[in-house]
């Protein structure tokens, strides 16, 4: 804006979206579980990124391990160069039976493991863009805790702050997804979740307030 000497009044944002069509919350968990083979009767973290360290899966899988409740699965879909690490790290705490790790995701099955979960969890360190997954997530009817970083801030402290951990630190994504697995009103937040991307991020919203914007520019 100063680079450019372009007065602040005169930039509008207009964020990206989510196919919300595609991304939607299913009619039966129990049903979507079977499709790809994951627990009917257990608490479904997820969460898919490129196995890199600045996505912090390395605080997420030891947040796992300071859970009491043995009936949380976390879910780890992607693939890169931390994978040997992560999995060794997974055995070191004993958690081959709670942690499953899916290698890639094709784009088709991609909707069924976001219907599939109970809570989406983003455990980024660091260049946290503005996260696609967090919409699509959303989307589902998923609600998503993140870390305070990036876009993550942007999209969930639009909607609930309370979404937000403390910091990236184990203990604070551990602290904080005890408290939602126990949160009495989650079905009601997936619904809320999902009315609030069709409010803000679908497609229609962007290419409506994108004409909007060209109009009043042009004077019509």
């Amino acid at each position: 804006m100063n680079y450019h000497h372009i007065s602040g009044s005169r930039i509008n944002i207009i964020p990206g979206g989510v196919d919300i069509e595609r991304f939607k919350p299913a009619l039966d968990k129990r049903e979507v579980r079977k499709k790809i083979d994951i627990p009917e009767d257990k608490f479904i973290l997820f969460t898919v990124r490129n196995l890199v360290p600045r996505m912090g899966l390395e605080n997420l899988i030891q947040a796992v391990a300071m859970l009491k409740d043995r009936n949380v699965i976390l879910v780890i879909g992607g693939k890169g160069p931390l994978e040997s690490k992560l999995k060794k790290l997974t055995r070191e705490l004993g958690l081959e039976e709670r942690i499953y790790f899916t290698g890639f995701i094709d784009d088709e099955k991609l909707p069924i493991y976001y219907q599939a979960a109970n809570l989406f969890v983003l455990p980024s360190l660091c260049l946290e863009g503005f996260g696609l997954v967090t919409l699509e997530a959303l989307s589902s009817g998923l609600p998503v805790l993140g870390t305070p970083v990036g876009g993550t801030k942007e999209i969930l402290g639009r909607f609930d702050p309370s979404l937000l951990f403390r910091n990236t630190s184990p203990e604070s994504m551990a602290d904080s997804i005890s408290r939602y697995i126990k949160h009495p009103g989650l079905e009601e937040l997936g619904k809320r979740c999902r009315e609030f991307v069709v409010r803000n991020y679908s497609w229609d919203n962007a290419v409506t307030e994108f004409d909007k914007l060209i109009k009043m520019e042009i004077g019509l």
